[in-house]
């Protein structure tokens, strides 16, 4: 009897107590119904999980104010106190929780080869495998949209920019001889292998305020972390033989390499244009360290030394006798940088380098010896702090340019300059959402060789448009001292300005990468000088400008077909500058409107083969021709080149390569030349500027030396 009263009365007072009615609806920013989110009172069992169109409904008999969750993957968990005295309608907006590695990563203006997470264009065997670059980075490079062949110095040239426009950097900092000395009008290489860095990040413009002193592109190169084993590799080649040996220890690695380059015999092999009384011979080391002192932070050591040296002589369009030229050049560069994890979000970073360069050059009847040196000094922090990543620091940069010129006559020249740029920067990253990402930056620089201070601002925007594709829009001013033969005459100037402004799609998916881009750069502040009066200091003034525009388009697939990898570029451009000695403004000589390149690469593994080639085309130069109206109205013929190469393992750890260029055997033309005086008939004379030599043939074996004997540079190909 007393158990029948008991539960009658459990029963009356469940029927007297109201259960209290939650409900609403879940959406994500957008207002889009969100299905499968699970919606719960805190510490209790009471909820629900919505359905297709993102509704909720449940009872609770939880009184007073209680905790609301609701929770999604990919969204940050929403909590609302709730007042369960009567039923609840709520409506709640989930906001999405930004997943960096989902996201989108800034990319206008930009090829990545480092990061697997990123736009992987180039990785350093793609460098050394592309055919008709012969292994040298800015070869390689010059395949890609954005650059115009110029065949007569092999340097890089992007939307509208000269070579001293795009500035380098290794691990963040500044290298201030990039490429080696060569003859006028004969191609130069970078000192630096490909096969030194695990990543290539080539800007063509809206690069991070952490740099400056380049109007148009940065290349920055990211050297090798510490090295996997030990090993030895033995390089012999018909321009010269190089040795190099890696020793591995548990924290650290180092790296040491000899090269020796001898072009004299291979010369008189394959006919020059140019008469080589000695052909260009170099002597080099490299030795790089790499040590964790903990592990949380990285060493890494770099230094170069090089001598090279040739003596040519080469047709003048001024006089009846050759041009002669006797150089040699030392070039010495240390490169040192220390990073350091502090806790698991941030980042110290501290980098100098030191730079040497002397050049001994007896041209026709002058001696000129050039001396620069340049030091650069760099530090920053980096750190995650919730939805953002912030970067602050600085740098230094000093340089003194000396050059002394001694004349058969008894004249001396002996200018110089010396300039400290001291540079702050800031930027921050804002992650949005896992579908916008916002980048600003601001960059302070003072010149002392000008008294003179800039703010360079940066500002760009990354959109997720698909699941492997993405908008990016980026703006940004930069500034750059004159050019150093510019400097050397004067110093009554200020800096170059340029403001870039592009938009790009990306889309990579499956080992296909799709990425387009329209830009437009405005120069402004460009120097120019009287060209009837070059050596005038009073004459130079930054009363130039200019503009590029154009569209760049690039695809690359490594998956349609077997075995086979292949990239296309087209770009367009459409630039005029006035500058230097241009009486106005015109399209410079070393811009093509029309710039396209292919590059194959096919692996054969049955007989342990990789065949590549690459074909370039541009539609031509303009140039002046004094006999003729106008300034820069001439074009060139059509520039073509199609080149070809292989690579056999004819051992487990020896490569057999061999390659040649311009295997038609076409006769580019890249300008011409004009004497200064017309003849008795009022002609002024010319001479092509062409090839130094119609093709060039290229046979080396690689051997690797390690443990197992088993260790090769194919696998990566």
């Amino acid at each position: 009897m007393t158990k029948s009263i008991l539960t009658i009365t459990l029963l009356a007072f469940c029927l007297l107590a109201e259960a209290a009615t939650i409900k609403g609806r879940i959406t994500d920013h957008t207002g889009e119904g969100l299905p499968g989110v699970n919606v719960f009172i805190k510490d209790t069992y009471d909820g629900a999980t919505t359905d297709m169109n993102g509704n909720y409904s449940f009872d609770t008999f939880e009184k007073g104010n209680q905790i609301l969750v609701a929770s999604f993957i990919g969204y940050k968990k929403h909590e609302a106190e709730v007042d369960l005295s009567n039923s609840v309608t709520l409506n709640i907006a989930l906001k999405e929780e930004v997943n960096r590695l989902s996201g989108v990563t800034i990319t206008a203006g930009s090829f990545e080869a480092s990061d697997e997470k990123k736009a992987v264009v180039l990785k350093p065997l793609d460098i050394a495998m592309t055919a008709g670059a012969l292994a040298d980075i800015p070869g390689a490079l010059s395949k890609l949209p954005g650059t115009t062949t110029n065949g007569e110095t092999g340097r890089l040239f992007v939307r509208g920019g000269t070579e001293f426009e795009t500035q380098v950097f290794i691990d963040g900092i500044l290298v201030h001889s990039f490429y080696t000395p060569a003859p006028n009008n004969v191609p130069s290489r970078s000192r630096f292998s490909p096969f030194l860095f695990k990543g290539t990040f080539f800007s063509t413009g809206g690069y991070s305020a952490e740099y400056g002193q380049a109007l148009s592109s940065v290349l920055s190169l990211n050297s090798n972390d510490i090295a996997d084993e030990t090993r030895t590799d033995i390089s012999l080649m018909t321009v010269g033989t190089d040795v190099s040996h890696t020793q591995k220890w548990e924290n650290g690695s180092a790296y040491g390499q000899v090269q020796y380059t001898n072009l004299d015999p291979y010369m008189n092999l394959i006919e020059q244009a140019y008469d080589w009384e000695d052909g260009y011979t170099s002597q080099s080391g490299i030795f790089m360290l790499r040590q964790k002192l903990s592990k949380n932070d990285m060493l890494k050591v770099y230094a170069n030394y090089d001598h090279s040296a040739f003596v040519v002589n080469q047709p003048s369009v001024n006089q009846p006798e050759d041009d002669h030229m006797d150089l040699g050049n030392n070039n010495f560069y240390l490169n040192t940088s220390y990073r350091r994890a502090i806790g698991e979000n941030s980042t110290a970073y501290l980098g100098t380098s030191y730079g040497r360069t002397f050049s001994d050059i007896i041209f026709n009847e002058a001696h000129i010896k050039d001396t620069q040196n340049s030091v650069h000094t760099k530090g920053y922090f980096t750190s995650d702090i919730n939805n953002v990543s912030i970067k602050v620091g600085g740098e230094l940069i000093s340089t003194k340019h000396e050059e002394l010129t001694d004349i058969e006559n008894g004249e001396s020249f002996d200018p110089d300059y010396t300039n400290h740029l001291s540079a702050g920067f800031a930027e921050a990253d804002y992650y949005l959402t896992n579908s916008l990402t916002l980048r600003a930056g601001l960059r302070y620089s003072h010149y002392s060789i000008f008294s003179e201070s800039a703010l360079s601002p940066r500002l760009s925007m990354a959109l997720k448009t698909g699941e492997n594709s993405q908008l990016s829009w980026a703006y940004g001013k930069f500034h750059q001292l004159p050019t150093r033969d510019l400097l050397l005459r004067s110093q009554q100037m200020s800096f170059e300005k340029a403001d870039h402004y592009m938009l790009s799609y990306q889309t990579i998916n499956n080992g296909r990468t799709f990425r387009s881009e329209v830009y437009y750069k405005n120069y402004d502040n460009l120097v120019k000088f009287d060209g009837n009066d070059p050596f005038n200091p009073t004459t130079f003034a930054n009363t130039g400008g200019g503009y590029a525009r154009g569209i760049d388009l690039f695809w690359r697939d490594s998956k349609t077909f077997k075995n086979v990898d292949y990239w296309v570029s087209y770009s367009y451009i459409d630039t005029e500058r006035d500058f230097r000695d241009y009486p106005y403004q015109a399209t410079p000589s070393f811009a093509a409107g029309h710039n396209f390149s292919v590059v194959y690469k096919h692996f054969i593994p049955d007989i342990r083969t990789q065949i590549g080639a690459s074909f370039s085309y541009n539609n031509g130069r303009p140039y002046n021709n004094p006999n003729e109206e106008g300034f820069n109205g001439s074009k060139t013929k059509h520039y073509s080149d199609l080149s070809f190469n292989f690579a056999y393992l004819f051992r487990p750890h020896v490569i057999l390569y061999a390659s040649a260029s311009n295997l038609l055997g076409r006769d580019n033309v890249f300008g011409y030349e004009f004497a200064d005086n017309p003849d008795s008939d009022g002609v002024y004379n010319s001479r092509a500027i062409g090839q130094p030599s119609k093709r060039f043939y290229f046979v080396g074996v690689f051997i690797t030396l390690t443990k197992d004997k088993n260790k090769n540079n194919l696998e990566n190909l």
